[in-house]
């Protein structure tokens, strides 16, 4: 297994492991770092977990597709 070791400054410890855990699922096994980190909620999962139907295919959303977005539904 190949590993990769990143020095990254303590201001941009936050963004980058943000970054890493909003990677695609599978795509990195195990995450570590030497610094507590608050993790924000990944973008793409929060999305996914909350949609319960399909994206609307036009190019803005319907009013109760923006007002769930908004609640977060």
């Amino acid at each position: 297994m190949a590993k990769i070791t990143l020095d990254i400054d303590e201001k941009n410890v936050k963004t980058v492991m943000n970054i890493l855990d909003n990677l695609k699922d599978g795509l990195i096994n195990n995450i570590s770092t030497n610094r507590q980190y608050n993790s924000a909620k990944p973008v793409s999962s929060s999305i996914d977990k909350t949609s319960k139907k399909a994206p609307s295919p036009n190019k803005y959303l319907s009013p109760s597709e923006f007002k769930n977005r908004l609640k977060g539904n």
